[in-house]
């Protein structure tokens, strides 16, 4: 397992950095369900917003807790944060629960409210990714000695920038992303908002 993982780290620096295009055309409508237990239609939930997104999963080792963290500093650094959000989904449903969302934002000091953990159905979420070039790959699942499936998945280190209107138009490092340069990206669009 671990010779899988090293492979991967590999590849997803690798995808990473190959996918810096913008994409400033709407995502796919997808319903989700949130670290309070509600659903909400993504992106429409968000529309008229500033979103931050990146995708994560609540049992990533390394790269996910290193995004939330960028999010985090992102979000301390942002001067108003009227009418912005930031939203992290989990590709991982079978194990992240609204409960798991709710302790991984805890331990990551986002501050619920307004940031905002979901799940969906593994088809709504791989259509998420898929829209915006996110490469996940699963691991082979194998089994703890009380048959718990233990798996983790490969995936971009991304960044995403939404306008109000829920169009990509900045993606970064999300392990990386320069602060100043997001925070001055959605002061741009914050003034662009109706």
């Amino acid at each position: 397992m671990w010779r899988f993982r090293e492979v991967v780290a590999g590849a997803v620096l690798l995808v990473g950095i190959a996918g810096c295009a913008h994409r400033e055309a709407p995502l796919p409508e997808v319903r989700l369900w949130t670290h309070t237990g509600d659903t909400v239609e993504f992106p429409t939930h968000f529309a008229g917003s500033v979103v931050l997104l990146a995708f994560f999963y609540v049992q990533c080792p390394d790269i996910c807790p290193m995004i939330a963290e960028r999010m985090r500093q992102i979000w301390e650094a942002l001067p108003d944060k009227h009418r912005v959000r930031g939203v992290m989904i989990s590709f991982d449903p079978l194990r992240d629960t609204p409960e798991r969302l709710r302790e991984f934002a805890q331990v990551h000091e986002l501050p619920l409210g307004e940031f905002v953990l979901a799940t969906g159905k593994p088809e709504a979420v791989e259509a998420l990714t898929r829209a915006v070039d996110v490469v996940v790959q699963k691991s082979p699942t194998e089994f703890a000695d009380d048959g718990t499936p233990v798996y983790f998945y490969a995936h971009s280190d991304v960044l995403l920038l939404l306008d109000g209107r829920g169009r990509v138009v900045g993606r970064y490092s999300g392990t990386e992303a320069p602060i100043d340069r997001v925070v001055r990206d959605v002061q741009q669009l914050q003034k662009r908002l109706p």
